[in-house]
């Protein structure tokens, strides 16, 4: 999976599955103490990692992402825009697209 272009959302979703579950081993973690704490089921963090199922809520995947400590990552996937094309816009509009210099501007 490293041709980026080319990624299916199935392959997004082995792959997001596949980190969990090494976020949770490098944390030592079970997938039963994961639900508990997560509040997702055994059977949907189970069926997830094995790639059995890959209807994984948002809801969900930010509840194991919170357990793991990664949940800030996911602000990452939409940064915030600079600023809105429409503000931008109105700025540019009073900026002014020459300057003007009186006789006393030039004198010093």
């Amino acid at each position: 999976m490293n041709n980026t272009d080319y990624i299916t959302n199935q392959d997004i979703m082995l792959l997001l599955a596949k980190r969990i579950k090494e976020y949770r081993l490098a944390a030592r973690m079970s997938q039963k103490e994961m639900a508990e704490k997560s509040g997702v089921s055994l059977a949907t963090i189970s069926h997830f990692e094995q790639g059995v199922s890959q209807n994984m809520t948002l809801n969900n995947f930010i509840s194991l992402l919170r357990v793991i400590g990664m949940e800030q990552r996911i602000i990452d996937l939409l940064p915030e825009l600079p600023m809105p094309p429409l503000a931008l816009k109105q700025i540019n509009k009073l900026i002014p697209k020459r300057v003007r210099r009186n006789d006393n501007d030039t004198k010093s």
